[in-house]
């Protein structure tokens, strides 16, 4: 395509017959946020984390090794407190229920599920108790975004194994407040990729992409010939041209924001079909559910998702790492050669989740990638399993986004606003939901509302 020095010159009513086909496609949307929860079960070893502590010159202990190559990216939150001793008798479940039920910080109402621990030694006279009485972060965040945005998906919630949904294993919760609303995740990636990009036009989304990178080109082909002619006109046509590049730059701008959203999204190959329920695919469907968040994401058909390696009280047998007892029963022991097969387990399931960070990295978005909005909470259910500690908590924030001040690790012991509640409202924040200063049981927000401070 050829530009002549007539058509650049013939002022505001040229540069109009010359770009609508450019600035139809140009949107001036900004790029959305997202937040994914990586879920694994039965808290680790509190004092064996790191080998030493500093906000910026921390060491990992080897079972947080996996996470040192994205360190500049890393938020790690050491000794986060989720307060349920805070909640009232009757209002509090089992550590792992109620601590599997944490994304969604309300107290539990009345159910058919025992407590652990508080029946007789005959199995008798247990305390039941149900579900947690509200919703989870990811689905209440969804329903903003669905009403603001109208996204497809309100939330996607994932679990790898089990077959059975139950107060130990569910994690997301619909609510409202008041109400007892659990969300049975989806078990299976080939029938959740099947419901979910069901009606999404994949290769309408390939198509579009290319025809904006067809704009850019000539865009960038029409600013290359307005430099050229910057010397060689009277200061009258020079001033002409100057608003043409400042129109044809704005252009650019929003055309560039375009460009992003959508141009990664395309079909996925799953592969052939495995038994979802049988423990040694656990891996391959973990892998399966990581590529089916991050095209979730790339289409922007959701921007909330939780997923979990497994439900809580796992006693998944990881004989791939040469074990042969369940991880729930190992974590109940408190000898050495224990916590060494928790350590062990942990390692492993943290190579793993890092996997979705390089799956978020993959995808381009906008001159970035999904990486650069899109922030990864990894979490578990307990701090340390023999103990059903939950005031120690370990929560790792992963993301290529800098909203919050990355290359960190805080050490909150004694702070005030270490609640884990207070790490939800920032999150709430993140995602561009400044109104949110409170939310959850007041009674685990002991320190008062609002975010949790030091992170941005």
């Amino acid at each position: 395509m050829k530009f002549s020095r007539r058509n650049l010159l013939r002022g505001t009513t040229g540069l109009a017959l010359s770009l609508p086909w450019l600035e139809a496609f140009a949107q001036t949307t900004p790029l959305p946020r997202r937040l994914v929860t990586v879920f694994t079960a039965n808290g680790d070893q509190i004092d064996q984390r790191f080998t030493s502590k500093g906000e910026t010159n921390w060491v990992f202990n080897d079972m947080l090794t996996p996470f040192e190559p994205y360190r500049q990216n890393l938020l790690v939150l050491d000794q986060v407190n989720k307060y349920h001793d805070r909640l009232p008798a009757g209002h509090v479940s089992d550590g792992h229920e109620q601590g599997g039920s944490a994304l969604a910080p309300w107290q539990s109402g009345s159910g058919s599920f025992p407590i652990g621990g508080s029946c007789d030694s005959n199995g008798n006279n247990c305390e039941y108790i149900g579900y947690v009485e509200g919703p989870s972060i990811d689905r209440a965040i969804g329903d903003r975004i669905v009403t603001d945005f109208g996204l497809p998906q309100r939330h996607l919630t994932f679990r790898v194994g089990d077959s059975y949904n139950d107060i130990w294993n569910t994690h997301a919760h619909a609510g409202p407040v008041g109400m007892q609303n659990p969300v049975p995740p989806e078990t299976s990636p080939f029938s959740a990729y099947m419901r979910i990009f069901a009606n999404v036009d994949t290769q309408g989304q390939q198509d579009l992409a290319r025809r904006l990178a067809m704009k850019q080109s000539a865009l960038d082909l029409m600013t290359g010939e307005l430099t050229k002619m910057q010397s060689k006109v009277g200061a009258s046509d020079k001033q002409r041209l100057d608003q043409h590049a400042t129109a044809l730059r704005d252009i650019e701008r929003q055309l560039s924001m375009t460009n992003g959203v959508h141009a990664s999204c395309k079909a996925l190959s799953l592969g052939s079909t495995i038994d979802v329920f049988n423990p040694d695919n656990h891996l391959a469907v973990g892998k399966l559910f990581f590529k089916i968040t991050a095209m979730s994401l790339a289409c922007d058909l959701v921007r909330t998702v939780a997923f979990n390696w497994s439900g809580n009280t796992s006693d998944r047998v990881y004989s791939n790492l040469g074990l042969s007892e369940g991880h729930h029963t190992i974590s109940h022991s408190s000898d050495t050669a224990s916590f060494d097969k928790i350590r062990m387990i942990k390692k492993y399931l943290f190579q793993q989740s890092c996997l979705l960070h390089d799956e978020l990295k993959a995808l381009p978005e906008a001159g970035g990638t999904l990486w650069d909005r899109t922030m990864v909470m990894h979490w578990s259910e307990l701090s340390q399993g023999d103990t059903h500690q939950k005031d120690s908590d370990l929560v790792v924030l992963a993301s290529g986004d800098n909203y919050f001040r990355m290359g960190r690790m805080l050490d909150l012991t004694n702070k005030p606003k270490r609640a884990l509640s207070n790490l939800l409202i920032s999150l709430w924040q993140y995602m561009g939901y400044t109104d949110v200063t409170s939310w959850g049981d007041p009674l685990l927000l002991p320190d008062g509302d609002g975010p949790m401070p030091n992170l941005v």
